[in-house]
């Protein structure tokens, strides 16, 4: 199964950088199978690079009035005009990719919330906490779960 993990958001406007800050966490876990992406923002673009993969996670930030510190939520394909002419939803790229290529991945997109969209280059703590988190809940999703070993007992193995 091939998965990417994109990230996305602005590097200069503090808490708007968390897709960035989820990545580099994640390429420093060297995930078997997981390939990784880091933009600015989603483009037209990127919509043949997803339609190449089996599954999409999409990361980015959120407003700080965002009822949860992180978010997951399914992407389904749905095109939808925006007032901004430069912008794209995840939803947006799959149906993009459905049309353009013949195939679109399923997809999850975390939203974390932030707190400081001011121009820097450093997340708030509380954004880097739940970055953090994002990035251990994505690692748990892409990885494969190790084939199950016969039990010690006979018991069947209880799995959470």
């Amino acid at each position: 199964m091939k998965t990417l993990v994109l990230g996305y958001g602005n590097r200069s406007r503090n808490d708007d950088g968390v897709g960035w800050f989820v990545i580099e966490r994640l390429e420093e876990l060297k995930l078997a199978g997981v390939e990784l992406l880091a933009s600015h923002q989603l483009e037209v673009d990127h919509a043949e690079i997803i339609s190449r993969y089996d599954t999409v996670v999409f990361v980015d930030a959120t407003i700080p009035q965002s009822p949860l510190p992180l978010a997951r939520t399914v992407v389904k394909p749905r095109f939808r005009s925006h007032a901004v002419a430069h912008y794209l939803t995840p939803g947006d790229l799959l149906e993009l990719a459905m049309t353009l290529f013949g195939r679109a991945p399923s997809a999850v997109l975390f939203t974390i919330r932030g707190q400081d969209f001011n121009f820097g280059t450093t997340l708030s703590p509380e954004t880097e906490r739940s970055a953090r988190e994002a990035v251990c809940e994505i690692s748990r999703l892409v990885l494969p779960l190790p084939e199950q070993a016969a039990p010690r007992s006979g018991r069947e193995a209880a799995h959470a």
